[in-house]
């Protein structure tokens, strides 16, 4: 009988100790995934910002007599600074969509690693409690 009980609960330590060494592998995993994809999409969008900020026509010096060309069209300096504002809003509103992309896609990325992980928790729980029944049932 104490032979019995000894036999009992080494499997029953052996089983819970396969079942953590399973779950901590599958955290593990998720873990890495998850620092995986962030520095992924992390470097996607530092590529986008260079991309947005390369975009960006370098500023031009006035050409010839500045003031001539102001008494001949005085909103010409505001047209252009109005055209390179609207031009600057625009490039943001492209990087802030690029970005809101890579977000998402990572979350999905996320999400697939996480559901993943998610199963194969489950399957280890699920096999322990089968385990378990089998050990006690004896």
């Amino acid at each position: 009988m104490g032979n019995q009980i000894q036999d009992k609960m080494f499997d029953s330590v052996t089983v819970l100790a396969e079942t953590n060494e399973r779950v901590m592998t599958e955290l593990f995993e998720l873990g890495a995934a998850t620092v995986r994809e962030s520095f992924k999409g992390w470097l996607a969008m530092q590529a986008a910002a260079v991309d947005a900020c390369r975009a960006i026509p370098a500023p031009s010096l006035p050409q010839g007599d500045v003031v001539e060309e102001l008494r001949r069209d005085p909103l010409a300096w505001y047209r252009k600074g109005l055209q390179a504002a609207a031009d600057g809003v625009q490039r943001a509103t492209g990087l802030a969509e690029t970005n809101a992309r890579i977000v998402a896609r990572n979350a999905e990325a996320f999400q697939a690693s996480t559901e993943r992980a998610t199963k194969e928790i489950e399957g280890a729980a699920t096999v322990c409690v089968n385990r378990m029944r089998e050990i006690y049932a004896r």
